[in-house]
């Protein structure tokens, strides 16, 4: 089933940013993508893609990283602004999709995109990054209080992406943790707890994720994991 369109894809080489008003001085990283029309998947990502921090970002589990065109617009709602999804990467995304967001995907999804075939394993974790390539100082914490995350996939069968190309929905496991329930759990696995437990027993949830989540639900209001990297 067609579910989506590739409206842009984006690569990006790391980049040296110096930052002001902030505890930190200075943004290495390679969320800074920009348009091409096409670019090679490869089981590690995109061919011409790069990253900084190896151990948050990139590898098998978070190869690609999808993001929507409808959660650009919410995001730009919220904000009264203009975050340009036709030229840089404001959130590091590869890849931007028409008509799907954090509602219509679903952990395990395995979709046929171009030549490749993905399978998602989990939602964008935001750090720190998204506020400073932003220049807005809460844009993380809105990230992650929204659950506007995006999110990232495995990869099955490389092969080029085109701007243009087809999303096709082959095949779907676990109906019940879309991205938004996820995004929502991490905030408080209590809100579901069936649900919560229900990811955590998943074999495809990412293990970045999975992690966090258990960590969560063991912990409840005494889990501080997220304050370094939201600061």
């Amino acid at each position: 089933m067609k579910i989506a369109n590739v409206l842009y894809v984006k690569v990006g080489v790391v980049t040296s940013t110096k930052l002001e008003n902030s505890k930190r001085t200075e943004l290495i990283s390679g969320i800074k993508k920009y348009p091409v029309s096409k670019a090679y998947l490869t089981k590690t990502g995109f061919k011409e893609d790069f990253q900084a921090d190896l151990l948050h970002h990139g590898g098998v589990n978070k190869a690609l990283f999808l993001f929507s065109s409808l959660t650009y617009e919410k995001i730009n709602a919220f904000y009264n602004n203009n975050f340009d999804m036709e030229n840089m990467a404001f959130f590091g995304e590869n890849l931007i999709l028409s008509q799907v967001c954090e509602k219509d995907i679903c952990i395990g999804d395995v979709l046929k995109i171009g030549q490749t075939k993905i399978q998602i394993t989990q939602p964008r974790q935001p750090c720190w990054k998204l506020s400073a390539n932003t220049n807005q100082k809460n844009m993380t914490k809105f990230i992650f209080d929204s659950g506007l995350t995006g999110w990232y996939a495995k990869v099955l069968q490389e092969g080029n992406i085109s701007v243009d190309d087809e999303v096709i929905l082959e095949k779907r496991t676990y109906p019940n943790l879309n991205i938004e329930k996820l995004n929502q759990l991490i905030i408080n696995p209590m809100l579901d707890e069936k649900l919560t437990l229900e990811a955590l027993n998943c074999a495809q949830l990412g293990k970045a994720f999975m992690e966090s989540l258990s960590k969560r639900y063991k912990l409840k209001d005494k889990d501080e994991q997220f304050s370094f990297y939201h600061e």
